[in-house]
């Protein structure tokens, strides 16, 4: 049995799976409570770090406010590289890197009034993040901001004029369309097929990245899209209108109004995708996306209680046949004799 241990861990290597040498081992011995401080401990030494700097540096001008931002995610990256299992030095670096993005993305667009060059730069900063941070939540991070950002971009290029208050307009305003009523279902085919179509790639050919270099990408990536196809609808909309839907509450009812049922079938497909890469985290997060956009549906959109019983029967068959398929995909084990 020995000499199979090292040929397989000799074939492993080889294919870069695990590393030449054996990694140091962690310290399993730290307890909860106080990695929970260390990371805590990191969060607020960013933020003193932060205050330092502006007080020292004092940037107003757009060059100054990019260079401070650029200057932070060279730091937050030097300290992800020397990151040694060390949680205050991880959590530094993720404060850092998140303070750092926020100012590059000011110091380019700080003169911008319109959603479309802004969502654009969020897009490729966070894709430029995804590539450089040697650390798998950053670029898992970077991966769920990338897709909201999508989510806006072509949202804002198929409605020209919408955005210059993305968290403050409801939508309601004279906005011109670019295609009409048929906007709405284009601009969902285009926000979410190509997402789909990436995270279904990803999933078929896990074992094909697993194997190579460009694992330490994907599965961010995957993990990242996920989420963001979990958030679905929510993260396609105004702040106030997902946070509340106050002005929208009671909208008449038509057969636009069954749209946003759609992200619970996104989040089902996210579902599936944590059901496949083994994610238990993942998918209970999503099943509770899809419950939170069926109990939006229901509270925003007025028409009878017949109508919401009806529809409410229909998606619960489907999550429930939903269920039962991917049911059937688990091997059945047999009994021990």
């Amino acid at each position: 049995m020995r000499p199979a241990y090292q040929e397989i861990v000799a074939l492993m290597r080889s294919r870069g799976l695990i590393p030449e040498k054996s990694p140091p081992a962690q310290n399993a011995d730290r307890p909860w409570f106080v990695a929970l401080l260390q990371g805590v401990a990191g969060w607020l030494a960013g933020i003193f770090l932060l205050a330092f700097i502006g007080l020292m540096f004092k940037p107003e001008s757009s060059g100054a406010i990019f260079t401070v931002g650029a200057m932070l995610l060279v730091g937050a990256w030097a300290l992800y590289h020397a990151d040694r299992d060390a949680v205050f030095l991880d959590q530094l670096a993720l404060a850092i890197s998140i303070a750092g993005q926020f100012a590059v993305a000011w110091g380019i667009v700080k003169d911008e009034s319109s959603g479309l060059p802004i969502a654009a730069t969020l897009l490729a900063l966070q894709i430029f993040v995804l590539l450089i941070m040697p650390n798998k939540v950053a670029r898992t991070l970077a991966a769920l901001f990338a897709t909201i950002a999508w989510v806006f971009t072509v949202r804002f290029l198929l409605r020209p004029g919408q955005g210059e208050q993305i968290f403050f307009d409801g939508g309601h305003g004279d906005h011109a369309l670019m295609l009409g009523a048929w906007t709405l279902p284009l601009a969902w085919a285009l926000t979410w097929v190509p997402l789909l179509a990436l995270c279904w790639w990803l999933i078929r050919n896990e074992t094909q990245w697993m194997s190579s270099s460009l694992r330490r990408y994907a599965r961010p990536l995957l993990t990242g899209t996920l989420l963001g196809l979990s958030l679905g609808g929510i993260a396609a909309e105004p702040f106030t209108v997902f946070a509340l839907g106050i002005e929208s509450m009671g909208m008449p009812f038509s057969w636009w109004a069954l749209f946003p049922l759609l992200s619970v079938a996104l989040a089902m497909f996210s579902a599936w995708g944590a059901f496949r890469v083994r994610s238990p985290a993942l998918l209970g997060f999503a099943v509770f996306a899809a419950l939170l956009h069926l109990s939006r549906f229901y509270y925003l959109y007025g028409t009878t209680l017949l109508w919401k019983a009806v529809i409410m029967l229909a998606v619960g068959a489907a999550l429930l046949f939903a269920g039962l398929a991917l049911q059937k995909q688990v091997p059945q084990q047999e009994p021990a004799p």
